[in-house]
């Protein structure tokens, strides 16, 4: 007898020995019986009597074997008829657990709770209502029923557990854990949640990793919403103690759970910690948690945690796992960042500002560009995301290294951001910052390098593009059209194999070259040549790809014959540089490898070509050394005739000499025709050349070797110059063309550059056989030719004019060349001083000539009738550009004086101050120290800008002579410097460096600044990376903290021999002029060389530290081990102690930006303090010229400005020292002004009637910057009550600069004060005003008293408004719009705090009388106004006060509105307190 017969037949004994339940029983009327349908089902199943009987009569009908069972009525019909037979029960409810334990016992054999747990077939009689898909199990149908469920989920739970112990089933067996778990899922009530939980999390530290996945997947739709923390806090603690097997089944259903917003951040940040460590594959998925339903207080902490090891997971992971993994998981993770963006405004606005607030490198990292590349992709952010770029390159904050990091991490996903990608380069390209347009140039090149040919095919297009449509900006430094070939160029050299497959349209190039400037010829001339000849027969991997060059061999050869056989001189330049481009790849030592056969041999120009390109485009070695030589000779027999294009071409083969490899054997042919040439044209005998034969004196000058030394039997060899330019000017006279052949002054210097640097690259020759050439005598004309030089003939003049711009050219040449010899140096720097000497006599012939076209030295540029055409065209406009072009480039700053009349070159006024070394002039006579004095006629600045004057350019070489010491006595030192030589040294490096050592600072730009002429002067230069430049430029550091010690001494024992008068007359004289003006530069050089953007990367640190070091070493004594915050700290005190020295203006604002410099590269408190320390002495030095006047003048004013904003940015206090200046300097001239007398402050004596609107705009930004930074106060009582002082603070400074208006109302002023005005308004709406809400029933007086503070602000800046619409001045209407919106906001702002606290009725709204600045009242409004004079309102607070004045509206209290009046526009509506 089984279990459940026994218990029956107990429970039948019981109620038959108990009468009253038999009574009972008797009364109940008998069950009614249900007909039930015959199914005549076959092969039931046999089990427990009594509970396969109560399953059939349900209709429920388990069966045998493979059989499935069958449910012949519908789910709810099974589970009420269930019901109702055990409710029937006379034992209910105990029946229900009969029933139990009879299922139990049923379950017992493993079918059939296999089956019980698989879902029931209906049954498909005639007469069934059932439906004919498959229903639920069993199982699920039982644990539906409120009844059954507990002990029966217990009796399942058990049988789970058991089965989580047995071995692991095969493939083919069933998974009964999974099976069971699928029943209990996603049941419409639990009734006993909390111990289906217990039991679940117990098991969680029992099973087997496969069983923890299943049951944590399952929680979700069993645990209840009660359980949902204590089951989500249990899973993030498994993340720590269990393997990362479970990690991507915890985060899924740790997503799916519904947590309070307290403990989802908990839990998100604990998550989000995890990331280092978690599996490659589940970062996707933590992503989608972190960011699911994020709260935008705790965004940003999730994303700081984020950017912080996000490229650190992909990075290390990377070499432990497949190319394909990292690549799917990378290509996920950013689809769940993009998903994560466009859910939630709050984490791109977040990310945005977190991205906003870096301001170190280091802080920055990959996925913060990735999300910039998303936010330009899905949101509307385009232009903010463009902006954000170009402010974090210009701070150094995005580097170089960090997106080639992120292309290399990231390029499988990048590709689908090749759109927003080729965007920001776009912009950035286009940028004419420098700096700026140079990322946009990486990010076309990494591109190229990383992406399919697809994508690389549209790089190669846009670059080609920027080329085509440069139009006019093709010639200028920061061009796209340079940026776009200055890429192409890199990646041929790095990728030519892949960009050799777009020859196609690399080659079109060509169609465009005739619309280019020299400068980007010469690029795509190059790049042409290297594509086409840029591989070396022996790479059999680039050989396979010469088919693609072939096209380009052919279209360059082609074309470059062409032009060398045009007959224009712009085409013949073409095809010289495409010459020259071709011969440096030709002849590549690299390229070449072995030479086979006779490749020595010559052969005449006649019977050798261009144009054998070899089989398939592949040159032997031979060949191409052939080919070289070939095309030199071409070019000789083609340019010989004329001078311009043979010396472009002999410089372009010096430079390429000097900058390239060139195989020996063809140095050897350049070398034996240039030496023998350069000798047999330029240098004669006194036995060859009479120089007594000519009409004008001629004498052998500036000759440095002795007779003895040098005298023969033909006389003293000597430079040919003078008898040369005679002869060219007879020829130019008599138009002879006949005499071509003769030699010509205009390729002297290409020539012997050419010769200098074939020497300098030969090794079988050195210097020393030309070394006789420095101290070589030169022939020119007289001295006494000056004499009577407004009486000779107009050719006469020109030619004694050619023979000292010759003379120049010829010394620098010189220099250049023996300038590093150590033997040499006495002599050369003989020749400086000859140069400097040779410059004052050229400038006082110009200044009588001034007809005279300067000769072209710098063949480069425009030809020399096309800057005839320019200079006659705009001799008006280029008065001051003639000094600054190749003139500036090597004597720029040269300032000759003349002893008998003491004729000074002076020039334009520019910009001193920038937060980097600015765009200078190029001259350092452009420093004056005296006032700005109109030229006068005779002087050189009158005539020498009427055309540009280019002398030959100074090599960095050349700076090496600034070694010797500065001759500062009476004793002269034949290898000491002299004043003026280091000025003009000094003024050509500053030049030099501020051309090619970007800053990341903007500019200052003038809308006359010609930038074509700068270019033309460091054609050299440009020949140098700027890493070169910049070790080159830290090895003189230590050279120039020698002179500027020299210096400083010179004006120490000055000011201490005037009393400590720092104007005295001796400040004034020529030699304290001089080196006034060195000083000056040495600071500029200095914070030129500091300010490089490339110090704040990694690859210019160590560079950083050896400058620093060059400096520190004078004060430090440990300079050579100390750390490099020493380094810093010891550098920044040696540059301060020079303020005690410094007399001039000029100096002292170089002076100061050095130490902003220096500042920036370690900010600390305590030196920012020191720093406002010496500006402020600075401001309240009264600088005076010769004559006692005060400086003026637009850049003094501007140098003022600057100043004050470095004092007031690192002064502390700055509210009281706002004050400070705001009420007594500027009171101080107000005042003045009135009263007739001095005009300049005594306390800032820079404070003067025409400094007062740039002290006015300093204050007011100042005043804008910080009142920004006003932090939010503390809860504390105490801080809510600094803070709201510090905000009256803010309104009473306001006050006093908007009322300035009324008594200065000059234009600069009133715009000034609507625009930054309007910025302090902004802020107190934002800051101060949720401020108030809070605080304002604490502090009602004192808010009070603010609001109407402010309130006589806001009606001073409605009258400037009227005043501009009256003025109808454009500027100004400009920034009324804005104002009046602010205006109305807080306007509104008020109203709606004043009723948010009960005090709605003291907000009155009236009429306002608009007037102008002087108070008056507008007349077109006095009809209407007149009438509503009593309609004005005042606060509760306040007494009733008529107005009966003009001033008399600012004692209202409440906010005030006009209403638009008849005859005016609506516009003039004016809402104020």
């Amino acid at each position: 007898m089984n279990r459940s017969n026994v218990a029956r037949k107990r429970a039948t004994m019981m109620l038959d020995s108990d009468d009253e339940d038999d009574d009972t029983l008797a009364s109940l009327p008998p069950p009614k019986t249900k007909k039930r349908k015959e199914n005549n089902i076959e092969y039931v199943a046999t089990g427990p009597g009594d509970f396969i009987n109560a399953l059939t009569e349900a209709g429920f009908h388990p069966r045998t074997g493979n059989l499935p069972n069958l449910l012949s009525v519908q789910p709810f019909e099974f589970q009420q008829n269930l019901r109702e037979h055990l409710m029937a029960s006379v034992h209910y409810p105990r029946s229900v657990e009969f029933f139990v334990n009879e299922c139990e016992t049923f379950f017992n054999e493993r079918n059939n709770f296999i089956k019980a747990l698989h879902l029931t077939e209906n049954s498909l009689g005639q007469d069934s209502n059932a439906m004919s898909l498959p229903q639920d199990s069993l199982v699920r149908m039982l644990l539906q029923m409120d009844e059954i469920q507990p002990k029966l989920m217990t009796a399942i739970l058990k049988r789970f557990t058991k089965a989580t112990q047995e071995e692991r089933p095969s493939a083919t067996e069933v998974n009964l854990p999974s099976l069971i778990l699928s029943q209990i899922a996603w049941l419409d009530r639990i009734v006993e949640p909390v111990h289906v939980v217990d039991t679940l999390l117990d098991l969680l530290n029992t099973s087997s990793s496969t069983i923890k996945k299943e049951i944590i997947s399952c929680l979700p739709s069993v645990v209840g919403d009660k359980e949902n923390i204590r089951v989500a806090f249990v899973l993030c603690g498994m993340l720590d103690e269990t393997n990362n097997s479970l990690t991507a089944a915890i985060l899924d259903v740790l997503g799916d759970l519904s947590l309070p917003v307290s403990e989802a951040s908990e839990i998100r940040l604990k998550v989000v910690k995890r990331l280092p460590t978690v599996p490659l594959e589940t970062v996707p998925i933590l992503l989608s948690f972190v960011f699911k339903r994020i709260q935008a207080d705790e965004a940003l902490t999730i994303i700081q945690e984020v950017g912080l090891h996000f490229d650190k997971t992909f990075k290390k992971r990377h070499e432990r796992i497949s190319k394909e993994t990292v690549t799917d998981c990378i290509s996920l993770s950013m689809e769940s960042l993009q998903i994560s963006m466009i859910g939630s405004k709050s984490l791109s606005d977040t990310w945005i500002k977190e991205i906003q607030s870096k301001t170190d490198a280091r802080q920055l990292f990959s996925v913060d560009l990735l999300v910039l590349v998303i936010l330009h992709k899905i949101t509307g952010r385009r232009l903010e995301v463009e902006l954000l770029i170009r402010k974090k390159i210009r701070m150094e904050t995005l580097t170089t290294e960090l997106v080639k990091e992120t292309f290399k991490l990231y390029d499988c996903v990048l590709k689908n951001y090749f759109e927003q990608l080729c965007a920001i380069a776009d912009n950035l390209i286009l940028s004419a910052d420098t700096i700026v347009a140079q990322y946009g140039s990486m990010l076309f090149q990494e591109m190229f390098i990383h992406f399919d040919e697809f994508y690389q095919q549209e790089v190669v297009q846009a670059l080609i593009q920027y080329v085509s449509c440069s139009g006019d900006r093709a010639s200028s430094n920061d061009s796209p059209a340079k940026a776009a070939l200055i890429v192409l160029q890199e990646l041929a050299e790095t990728s030519w194999e892949h960009l050799v497959r777009f020859s196609a349209f690399i080659v079109s190039l060509l169609e465009y070259i005739e619309y280019m400037a020299l400068p980007q010829v010469k690029r795509v001339m190059e790049l042409l040549a290297k594509m086409a000849y840029g591989f070396s027969m022996n790479d059999e991997a680039k050989t396979r790809l010469a088919s693609f060059s072939a096209a380009i061999q052919s279209e360059l050869l082609m074309i470059i014959k062409k032009q060398l056989a045009g007959k224009q001189v712009e085409y013949q330049r073409m095809g010289v540089l495409g010459s020259v481009a071709l011969i440096h790849v030709l002849a590549n030592p690299e390229l070449i490898g072995e030479i086979s056969g006779d490749g020595q041999a010559r052969q005449s120009t006649s019977s050798l070509t261009i144009n054998d390109s070899g089989r398939n485009g592949v040159l032997q070695s031979d060949q191409r050394l052939l080919q070289a030589k070939a095309i030199i000779d071409i070019v000789n027999a083609s340019t010989k005739r004329i001078p311009e294009v043979f010396a472009l071409f002999m410089d372009e083969m010096a430079s390429t000499s000097l900058m390239h490899d060139i195989h020996p054997s063809l140095h050897s042919y350049i070398y034996d025709g240039v030496s023998l040439e350069f000798q047999e044209n330029f240098v004669v005998n006194e036995k060859e050349q009479k120089i007594d034969i000519f009409h004008i004196p001629l004498s052998l000058l500036h000759g440095l070797d002795t007779v003895e030394e040098d005298s023969s039997e033909d006389g003293l060899v000597f430079l040919n110059i003078a008898p040369i330019a005679i002869k060219e000017q007879i020829r130019r006279d008599k138009r002879d063309r006949e005499s071509a052949n003769e030699p010509t002054l205009t390729t002297l210097m290409s020539h012997f550059r050419l010769l200098r640097n074939t020497i300098d690259s030969y090794e079988e020759v050195s210097l020393e056989e030309i070394d006789a050439l420095v101290g070589c005598a030169v022939c020119l004309p007289v001295d006494e030719v000056m004499d009577h030089f407004n009486t000779m003939p107009q050719s006469d003049k020109d030619v004694v004019c050619r023979c000292y711009f010759f003379g120049i050219n010829w010394f620098i040449e010189v220099i250049n060349t023996f300038a590093r010899s150590k033997n040499m140096r006495a002599k050369v720097i003989h020749r400086l001083q000859d140069v400097v000497e040779l410059k004052g006599k050229f400038y006082r012939a110009l200044a009588q000539n001034t007809s005279f076209m300067p000769p072209q030295s710098v063949f480069m540029g425009e030809p020399i009738r096309a800057l005839k055409e320019k200079g006659k065209g705009k001799a008006g406009t280029k008065k001051k550009a003639a000094a600054g072009k190749k003139g500036g480039g090597k004597g720029k700053g040269l300032k000759k004086a003349n002893v008998n009349n003491n004729t000074t070159l002076t020039t334009p006024n520019k910009s001193v101050l920038h937060s980097t070394p600015r765009a200078s002039v190029c001259q350092v006579s452009k420093l004056d120290f005296g006032a700005s004095q109109p030229a006068k006629v005779g002087q050189p600045e009158a005539v020498v800008s009427t055309y540009p004057i280019n002398f030959r350019e100074l090599d960095l070489s050349a700076f090496v002579l600034l070694s010797s010491a500065l001759e500062l006595t009476a004793e002269e030192s034949p290898v000491a410097l002299k004043p003026t030589d280091l000025e003009w040294l000094l003024g050509d490096l500053s030049a030099k460096l501020e051309h090619k050592l970007l800053t990341s600072a903007p500019k200052r730009r003038f809308p006359m600044k010609q930038d074509n002429s700068e270019n033309e002067s460091f054609l050299m230069l440009d020949l140098y990376k700027p890493m070169e430049v910049a070790k080159r430029s830290v090895s003189l550091i230590r050279r120039l903290t020698l002179h500027v010690e020299a210096i400083s001494g010179y004006f120490q024992q000055l000011i201490e021999m005037s009393d400590g008068m720092l104007d005295g007359p001796e400040m004034y004289s020529e030699l304290a002029q001089k080196l006034g003006n060195s000083y000056t530069l040495i600071f500029r050089i200095l914070n030129r060389i500091l300010s490089w953007h490339e110090f704040q990367k990694s690859t210019g640190a160590t560079l950083l530290e050896d400058a620093l070091r060059s400096i520190a070493i004078r004060v430090l004594d440990t300079a050579k081990t100390a750390d490099v915050d020493q380094l810093h700290a010891s550098s920044f005190d040696y540059v301060e102690k020079f303020s005690t020295s410094i007399t001039s203006f000029a100096c002292a604002i170089e002076h100061v930006q050095l130490l902003v410099t220096l500042y920036n590269l370690r900010p600390d408190p305590e030196l920012s303090e020191r720093l406002a320390t010496v500006a402020e002495g600075y401001l309240k030095r009264s600088w005076n010229d010769r004559d006692g006047e005060s400086h003026k003048g637009q850049k003094f004013n501007r140098d003022i400005e600057s100043l004050l904003q470095i004092y007031l940015l690192h002064v502390p206090n700055i509210f009281a020292k706002l004050e400070d200046i705001i009420s007594n300097a500027m009171a101080e001239v107000l005042a003045s002004d009135e009263k007739e007398g001095s005009s300049e402050s005594e306390s800032f004596r820079t404070c003067n009637k025409a400094t007062f609107s740039f002290y006015f705009r300093a204050s007011f930004i100042a005043l804008v910057e910080n009142v920004k930074k006003i932090p939010s106060p503390a809860a504390t009582p105490r801080s809510v009550k600094a803070t709201f002082k510090t905000w009256e603070k803010v309104v009473s400074l306001l006050n006093q600069l908007v009322e300035t208006v009324k008594t200065n109302d000059k234009r600069s002023i009133l715009i000034s004060c609507l625009k930054y005005g309007r910025s302090v308004i902004e802020v107190f709406y934002k800051s101060a005003m949720p401020l108030l809400d809070k605080e304002f029933k604490n502090i009602k007086e004192e808010s009070q008293e603010l609001l109407k503070n402010l309130q006589k602000s806001t009606r001073t800046l409605q009258n400037v408004c009227n005043h501009a619409k009256i003025s109808s001045d454009q500027t100004l209407a400009a920034n009324i719009p804005a104002m009046t919106r602010i205006r109305e906001a807080l306007f509104y702002r008020v109203k709606h705090m004043l009723a948010a606290h009960g005090c709605a009725e003291a907000f009155w709204i009236g009429h306002l009388k608009n007037k102008n600045l002087k108070g008056q009242e507008i007349l077109s409004q006095r009809s209407v106004e007149e009438s509503d004079d009593g309609r004005q309102s005042e606060s509760d607070s306040s007494s009733e006060v008529e107005d009966t004045d003009e001033e008399e509206d600012d004692n209202v209290t409440v906010m005030r509105e006009n209403a638009p009046e008849a005859g005016t526009d609506s516009d003039s509506r004016s809402r104020e307190y």
